[in-house]
């Protein structure tokens, strides 16, 4: 009686160790992909912050001053997720 006491401890520990794995795993991977996906807004955060500012910028009168700003969003965006993939982490 008191061998598979033992042995259902046991078994009942590794299943225990073996789902806190599976979990801190994952939790891992999460944490890999926050700095990834930080990475990416800020630029366009900062962008966005100068542009939400009240003040007259001189590109703001420029009749391609939105179209640039934009797709320099775009192209930043894209480049960081090339460098990323490119560096195997996203």
């Amino acid at each position: 009686m008191r061998s598979s006491s033992c042995s259902s401890a046991a078994r009942s520990s590794r299943t225990s160790v073996s789902s806190r794995s599976q979990v801190d795993i994952a939790q891992t991977r999460v944490m890999q992909l926050l700095p990834i996906v930080t990475t990416i807004f800020l630029p366009l955060s900062l962008i966005v912050g100068w542009y939400g500012m009240n003040f007259d910028m001189p590109e703001l009168s420029w009749e391609y001053g939105y179209p640039v700003v934009i797709v320099l969003a775009v192209v930043i965006v894209a480049v960081l997720i090339r460098y990323f993939k490119r560096k195997k982490w996203f």
